[in-house]
């Protein structure tokens, strides 16, 4: 068995100029821990100019998906901060999604199931009856009630090809979220201001990654031990802050 030791680079990039606030090369690859020592980082910097503690209120926040997670979006909460993280399937609920040649069928989603409260139960479209598997989960970081369909009701089904989205799926098993941070999340990502503003970050954070790594050629670590590491990614990070100061000059605090 080879184990093959791995670092993750993690940046804070400020919209206007792209300037990296806190840099910092993780030891695991996941990114679903990464937002509350990312912000704590940016924190300390940002006060070391004289900003306040509660500099974070009311700022925009955007991640990707893989930062969706119950301890994330927890931490936005606390620091006021008005965060944009999507979950998994925002992309399945979003209509600009459904040109796609990979959309073209439309899949169907949690809002297409009828909830049966009396029998804690859900009504799939085709009229078929999901019963409650399990009562609490723990998946992705999130917390979800799982209900299953009978197999039989799903191996001669019309609505198959929108419903059952593994090849070669039995049967359908519909994931109820319990989390309400996630849930008040994905129904913000889904308002117009919602979807407006998240794919922003797209001309924010990844042309920063793209200098580092392309321009910078810093395409993979070399040395260990992650205090090592770190120092380079910080390295990198200072080159290309310095890069902003060169074409945007320096603001005072």
């Amino acid at each position: 068995m080879t184990i093959v030791q791995g670092y993750n680079s993690q940046a804070l990039i400020d919209a206007r100029h792209q300037v990296i606030v806190p840099g910092e090369a993780f030891g695991h690859g996941q990114d679903h821990g990464h937002v509350p020592p990312m912000l704590a980082g940016a924190l300390t910097n940002l006060q070391s100019l004289g900003h306040g503690p509660d500099y974070f209120q009311e700022k925009i926040l955007t991640a990707d998906s893989n930062y969706h997670t119950q301890v994330n979006l927890k931490e936005c909460q606390e620091l006021g901060l008005d965060a944009y993280i999507p979950d998994r399937k925002f992309r399945n609920r979003d209509p600009r999604f459904a040109t796609q040649k990979r959309r073209q069928v439309r899949r169907f989603t949690l809002n297409d199931f009828h909830y049966d409260e009396a029998l804690d139960r859900y009504i799939c479209p085709n009229g078929k009856i999901l019963k409650l598997r399990v009562k609490r989960v723990l998946d992705h970081g999130h917390l979800y009630r799982k209900y299953l369909a009978a197999e039989k009701d799903c191996q001669t089904c019309p609505l198959r090809p929108q419903c059952l989205y593994v090849v070669g799926a039995k049967r359908k098993q519909l994931s109820v979220p319990i989390d309400s941070l996630s849930t008040q999340m994905a129904e913000k990502i889904d308002t117009e201001p919602g979807r407006r503003i998240y794919p922003q970050r797209l001309a924010i954070v990844e042309p920063v990654f793209a200098n580092i790594r392309i321009n910078k050629r810093l395409d993979r670590f070399t040395l260990r031990t992650k205090i090592k590491v770190n120092i380079r990614w910080l390295l990198y990070c200072l080159v290309h802050n310095l890069e902003k100061i060169r074409n945007y000059g320096v603001a005072y605090a």
